[in-house]
């Protein structure tokens, strides 16, 4: 990956011009893929024939995920060069004076504006919160509830967020790594690990994946031990998935056994998901992401109780953080993958966001460990934010 490539070069356009923007990594992938918009972000429907091609940016509280805002490809960019949207297709000339601004390219850095951050939730804060949540599910209120807390940090001003983004790619190479803009929802870093929903080649696919441990890494994965309670939240989450399928209607899934996968320096439990789905079938596919979202590995188990449990006590505003993101309606399929690891960054502010999942006996101190743990994804790429401030 080099600088100079069109991916960086129409990102940089994009932010030059002030349009919204994705740039993006496929998991495995060499390269990075970019889109430029030179129309607003507007709710499209996934999974439809006729649905132009986009790029997905979802809330959590997202009212509709099968109908979530999409930037729309007016212009897309891959070591292959520049595509223009006219409608139909991709050609290689700009067909508007907008596009043609895009196609020349500029060498300014990508910084984000600043924002007010959200709330951040303090240690003591936090674990008399994992407290409650225990307390909660020991009543009978829900199996599993997902909490998460904000983390604001400095970042240098007119830190350049495209070398970012390339420098999370380096170190992840198995994460879906993306760098987003636009308005409303701001600018976003993200390194995710999970897949909600692929659909592509006659297949719909999704994980179940939970559970967090950081051992040395010269541990082999296959030594790795996982604890009872581990165990059972990733169970959870495979429970979730299954029903999902069946409620949208799906059949033959196969399932493969938990195994021990690396993120970084972290290890989840991961089970993978797919069944077969006509190309046509964009009802049925509707359900599922419908169904998916949000999963019970961000949200908890039954969804409901656990998402109402966080209404009343979690305490600020998820934004994206949880929802979902990616390429949609490309000939490759459509890429969904869940918003975790990431980070909004509001000018020389970064807002981690992260999160663990709460069963009967989890212990509030190594919950906290686990968030810091997981700041560390974004936090160890980006000068200036790779160590938490002083805890209240």
């Amino acid at each position: 990956m080099t600088r100079t490539a069109p991916a960086f070069a129409l990102t940089r356009a994009a932010a030059a011009a002030g349009r919204p923007f994705a740039l993006w990594r496929m998991p495995g992938a060499a390269g990075f893929r970019a889109l430029a918009a030179t129309r607003p972000p507007a709710p499209c429907a996934l999974f439809d024939p006729g649905a132009p091609p986009a790029f997905v940016f979802a809330d959590f509280a997202e009212a509709d995920p099968a109908r979530p805002r999409a930037l729309p490809a007016s212009v897309v960019a891959d070591d292959a060069g520049l595509g223009f949207f006219d409608g139909r297709g991709f050609r290689a000339d700009p067909v508007d004076a907008a596009q043609e601004t895009l196609a020349q390219g500029a060498a300014a850095s990508v910084t984000a504006a600043p924002a007010d951050p959200p709330h951040c939730t303090p240690r003591t804060d936090y674990e008399a919160l994992v407290a409650r949540a225990v307390d909660a599910i020991a009543a009978g209120e829900a199996r599993k509830i997902v909490l998460s807390r904000a983390d604001c940090r400095p970042l240098p001003p007119g830190l350049d967020l495209v070398g970012r983004a390339e420098a999370l790619a380096r170190r992840y190479p198995d994460a879906f790594v993306a760098l987003v803009s636009l308005p409303g929802a701001g600018t976003w870093i993200t390194a995710s690990p999970e897949t909600l929903l692929r659909v592509s080649g006659g297949q719909a696919t999704t994980m179940a994946l939970a559970g967090t441990q950081w051992p040395d890494p010269s541990l082999p994965l296959a030594a790795l031990e996982w604890p009872a309670k581990i165990v059972e939240e990733q169970g959870l989450v495979a429970l979730f998935v299954r029903a999902a399928f069946a409620e949208a209607g799906l059949h033959n899934v196969t399932e493969t056994a938990p195994r021990t996968v690396s993120a970084g320096h972290l290890r989840h439990l991961r089970s993978d998901f797919a069944a077969p789905v006509a190309a046509p079938d964009a009802p049925a596919l509707a359900r599922l992401v419908r169904a998916l979202h949000p999963t019970s590995a961000v949200c908890g188990l039954p969804r409901d109780p656990a998402r109402a449990f966080l209404a009343c006590h979690e305490g600020y505003d998820r934004r994206a953080y949880t929802g979902f993101l990616g390429p949609a309606g490309f000939e490759e399929g459509t890429h969904l993958f869940v918003n975790l690891r990431c980070a909004q960054v509001l000018g020389d502010t970064l807002c981690l966001y992260v999160g663990g999942g709460i069963v009967a006996g989890s212990d509030p101190a190594l919950e906290w460990t686990e968030t810091e743990e997981k700041a560390r994804v974004i936090g160890d790429v980006l000068p200036g934010a790779d160590a938490s401030p002083p805890s209240a």
